[in-house]
């Protein structure tokens, strides 16, 4: 699998910490400046910080404590639009069929490729399948690489 760079390792002691992977794969997939995410290096929990955040739902846990603890709430970074091209072009590569492979090689070097794209794949269901499983994996590798350089190795989060 491939994996955006996630920095040098961090020379943190390597601890463990239960976190929603899906949840982290999202905010680090935000493409906006505007969504504010932080990570809970204590607790392994993904705040959203906006407007509409209501501290009685995270425990009184209040946006300025949140800003003001740099050292416990990590800001995660915003998603960079161009990865999810990126991603794109690295599965058609993987894919075994030389004419699909070529209808979307043309359709990402079309304007608006990633619309495009998504257009083309939902012609073929299983194809479409295939591509967001392949990329939930890349993002949620992206997600263990930028764990692993804050020193933490995730661990299944309780329901």
């Amino acid at each position: 699998m491939v994996c955006v760079d996630a920095g040098a390792l961090s020379s943190q002691p390597v601890r463990s910490l239960p976190v929603d992977l899906e949840e982290l794969s999202i905010a680090l997939e935000a493409e906006t400046a505007d969504l504010r995410w932080y990570f809970d290096v204590q607790t392994g929990e993904v705040l959203l910080v906006t407007h509409e955040f209501e501290p009685a739902e995270h425990g009184g846990l209040t946006i300025t404590e949140i800003e003001s603890e740099p050292q416990r709430f990590v800001r995660i970074p915003p998603g960079n639009p161009q990865r999810v091209i990126e991603d794109m072009q690295a599965f058609v590569t993987s894919l075994g069929d030389a004419k699909l492979q070529e209808s979307l090689e043309l359709a990402l070097s079309a304007s608006r490729p990633e619309r495009r794209f998504k257009t083309a794949l939902s012609w073929l269901p299983e194809r479409q399948q295939q591509w967001h499983v392949w990329h939930r994996e890349q993002c949620q590798q992206r997600a263990l690489a930028w764990l692993a350089n804050q020193g933490i190795v995730p661990t299944a989060r309780a329901a």
